[in-house]
């Protein structure tokens, strides 16, 4: 599996396809039965997620590390921050705030590690324990789209600059923890990428012009503001699309 290729675009438009499935089958049920088939993707995506992390610490091939491998990379808190996404209450300004940095960054940071994974992600066969780092990510992605397009979260622009103030807040407290790890018991661990680029090409730029741990990573969150921008631009063309589509399908059933 490699990005780009044929079977990835395949495995991409799979993907598309089980979450419009799923918003369709959603969209008219109530709001119960939607929180308990949501948790329980998420859940399901939790429990691949961790089998994945474990199966690859215990394959020889591979230096997997436990303690560099906790759930404290962003993608990690992302699968874990689905689970209570869709129980927590719709109209607040803290779960508001919760949900954008799911949508926002969240969606877009799985969606760029499949389509820019580490090299032990490549040239593997599809029906492998590998893929499953395609399947958590794209998850990822399809249920933080899911949490806008059945209304549990809706998006603004505003809430693209307070989804990124949030993100860096997530950032900043990984950074005391990631020092403690590398300190007292792992020196390799790189958590959120703080403390080395680890070969992705836009963090070897920025740490080619800012050599600074953590601080090398602020220039993206400006750079990352168009991808978020295109993010709100679909949805609002789904939003637009699927208002106008059920206008004119109560029109003619008139």
């Amino acid at each position: 599996m490699n990005p780009f290729t044929p079977l990835w675009y395949v495995l991409i438009l799979l993907f598309i396809l089980f979450g419009m499935a799923i918003h369709s089958w959603l969209r008219d049920k109530d709001r119960d039965f939607q929180r308990k088939v949501l948790t329980g993707l998420a859940i399901g995506l939790w429990v691949l997620s961790t089998t994945f992390t474990f199966d690859r610490i215990h394959d020889p091939r591979f230096d997997f590390q436990l303690t560099q491998n906790l759930p404290l990379h962003f993608c990690s808190l992302v699968t874990i921050m689905l689970m209570p996404a869709f129980i927590l209450p719709e109209h607040n300004r803290w779960t508001r705030w919760y949900r954008a940095i799911l949508f926002y960054p969240g969606l877009a940071a799985a969606f760029l590690a499949v389509a820019a994974p580490a090299v032990e992600y490549l040239d593997q066969p599809l029906f492998a324990m590998n893929t499953l780092f395609y399947f958590v990510h794209l998850g990822n992605v399809v249920l933080c789209a899911l949490l806008a397009s059945l209304g549990f979260y809706h998006p603004t622009i505003r809430d693209i600059f307070r989804s990124l103030i949030g993100f860096f807040v997530i950032a900043v407290a990984i950074f005391p923890l990631t020092l403690l790890i590398r300190a007292f018991i792992d020196g390799q661990a790189n958590y959120f990428f703080e403390f080395d680029p680890a070969g992705s090409a836009i963090f070897d730029m920025l740490w080619a012009v800012i050599p600074i741990p953590l601080l090398y990573q602020v220039p993206l969150l400006v750079l990352i503001i168009p991808v978020l921008l295109l993010e709100y631009g679909i949805y609002r063309l789904a939003k637009k699309y699927h208002v106008g589509f059920h206008r004119r399908a109560g029109y003619l059933a008139r």
